[in-house]
C-alpha cells in the first residue's frame, strides 16, 4: 500500500487540526486507511503527516483536489510543503 508523507506548515496549530479533522471523510473516501500526525518540537508551526492509502491513483486525486486546497486556505495553511509518495519495504534486522 503507498504512503505519502506531508510537510506542512501553518499559522496556528489548534486552527489547522480543526481543518485536518474535517477532513476525515474527505480522506476515507479517498481510500485513506490511516494517518499518523507529528509536529515538529523545534518548530510549533510545522506539521508532519504519514497517510496510508489503498491506491495511490485515489491517494493523488485527493491531494490535487479544489476541496482539499479550499479546506488547506481555511486552516490557515502557509505552505502546503512537500509531498512524498513512499512504498513500505521489509527489511530483516
Amino acid at each position: 500500500m503507498p504512503h505519502v508523507l506531508v510537510r506542512q506548515r501553518f499559522e496556528e496549530f489548534e486552527k489547522w487540526k480543526k481543518g485536518f479533522e474535517s477532513l476525515a471523510a474527505t480522506r476515507a473516501e479517498a481510500g485513506c486507511r490511516s494517518t499518523n500526525v507529528f509536529r515538529n518540537r523545534q518548530d510549533p508551526h510545522e506539521v508532519v503527516v504519514l497517510f496510508e492509502f489503498d491506491d495511490l491513483e485515489r491517494a493523488v486525486q485527493h491531494m490535487k483536489s479544489d476541496a482539499l486546497r479550499a479546506a488547506w486556505q481555511e486552516a490557515g495553511v502557509t505552505d502546503p510543503g512537500t509531498k512524498d509518495v513512499l512504498d513500505a519495504v521489509s527489511v530483516d534486522v
